[in-house]
């Protein structure tokens, strides 16, 4: 026991032993000295990197030469045609195809057939079509282009308007598809070059192209018929008619295009009627449009066949054709015409109120006319303002003419009266109308 009460507690502390000064001297000498060394041993690796070195200067954008292509015959330097002003004149930071290329170019990135075609897409003038041309055929050592980016080629300088440009692309490519002639066929009908159209598509029918096959032939078919309709070439129209019923089924577009180059044609209605027919007969897979039942109705009309004009419509009512505001107001013309159709009038009116027409300016002034013609002045009045935005002058002078004729004189001189208010001046034959009305 005695043993034990000598010994000290386990937390108990010990006593911190005294240095002399000259060993507290020393320990804070090397202490220093270390602090010193492994600052010293750390501060290269604190240093700052070293800046890289500045990046190479920009090349400058090298100009693109424009295509100078010779004509077909004779191969001299003479016969070289100057490009088109657009394609010299214009800045070379609008060609936006010509910068994605030069991008590409200092890039090392060729461009492929693809990237063509989409270039070709997106140009919105001649120059910059020509800048890819260009490019396009530096890469080519012969010069000749592949076939889907020659068609495109045409077709981006026939949208831009540069035909004689699409033109020398044609004459160059070593073979042509459907695509190259009827592209060619349209840009000519475009531009109201149609005798033009109808000489290439000869030529096209005399290459024996099998003209049955793909949409291509279609547009051929569908431009020069619109060339043989404005032109008044209804031989050469009636010759295409031949083909086409040889080589396949009247529809859609291509039917289309002989209803109306039959319908410009007076006196041959019923040629027209018998393309319907046999368009609804035949349950084409393209349904017909409606601008074929409207050119045959507004034919009629013209030629004073008015009952016929309404049975047309009866049969595009039963074909389940869709009917606009271009349909619905050439009927109404009709109808304000002939006599006791009021009732089929207001069917019509019925039916363009169901579609959303019934404020459109042109059926507005048809039922204007169709319900004074009738002697319903109320009903004009109200078809007038159903009529949305501004009324046109035909529509005020359809109003003021119904209160003429319904011997309303006053309302008469009224709607003349608000028609100049609005801006407008009437007619001399409409001031005429309405005093010679008055008058009497």
């Amino acid at each position: 026991m005695a043993r034990c009460s000598h010994t000290k507690p386990f937390c108990a502390a010990t006593a911190t032993p005294r240095l002399s000064r000259h060993r507290r001297g020393q320990l804070s000498a090397n202490a220093t000295f270390r602090t010193m060394s492994i600052s010293q041993s750390r501060l290269p690796a604190l240093n700052k990197p070293a800046k890289p070195p500045p990046p190479p200067p920009l090349h400058s954008r090298p100009k693109l030469p424009v295509p100078t292509t010779t004509s077909g015959g004779g191969g001299s330097k003479d016969c070289t045609k100057k490009p088109p002003p657009e394609a010299t004149a214009a800045h070379p930071s609008s060609s936006g195809g010509g910068d994605v290329l030069r991008l590409m170019d200092a890039l090392g990135v060729p461009p492929d057939e693809d990237v063509y075609i989409s270039l070709l897409r997106e140009c919105a003038d001649v120059a910059e079509v020509a800048s890819v041309h260009a490019h396009i055929a530096a890469r080519r050592a012969d010069g000749a282009l592949p076939l889907s980016v020659a068609n495109r080629v045409l077709l981006s300088y026939a949208a831009c308007g540069d035909i004689d440009a699409a033109r020398r692309v044609f004459d160059e490519m070593p073979t042509r598809n459907g695509m190259a002639w009827a592209a060619m066929v349209s840009a000519y009908s475009d531009v109201c070059l149609h005798h033009e159209a109808m000489r290439l598509f000869a030529h096209m029918c005399r290459k024996t192209l099998p003209l049955h096959g793909g949409n291509c032939y279609s547009h051929a078919i569908v431009a020069v018929l619109r060339s043989c309709t404005r032109a008044g070439e209804l031989r050469l129209g009636e010759q295409v008619h031949a083909l086409v019923i040889k080589k396949g089924r009247l529809c859609g577009d291509v039917g289309n295009s002989l209803v109306q180059l039959y319908c410009e044609s007076r006196g041959l209605h019923r040629s027209a009627r018998r393309i319907l027919e046999t368009m609804v007969q035949d349950h084409c897979s393209e349904p017909i449009p409606e601008a074929a039942w409207t050119s045959l109705i507004t034919a009629c009309h013209r030629d004073g066949l008015l009952y016929e004009a309404i049975g047309v419509f009866r049969a595009m009512a039963s074909s389940g054709a869709p009917r606009s505001s271009f349909s619905l107001s050439s009927i109404l013309a009709v109808f304000a015409e002939s006599e006791s159709q009021g009732c089929c009038g207001r069917q019509v009116h019925a039916d363009a109120i169901k579609r959303g027409v019934d404020t459109n300016q042109f059926v507005g002034s048809g039922l204007v006319h169709m319900y004074a013609k009738e002697g319903w002045l109320v009903d004009a009045a109200r078809a007038f303002e159903a009529i949305g935005g501004k009324p046109d002058a035909v529509c005020w002078s359809a109003l003021a003419m119904a209160y003429a004729r319904g011997g309303r004189y006053r309302e008469a001189t009224r709607v003349m009266y608000q028609m100049k208010a609005a801006g407008m001046h009437p007619s001399t034959e409409m001031a005429d109308a309405i005093r010679l009305a008055c008058f009497r």
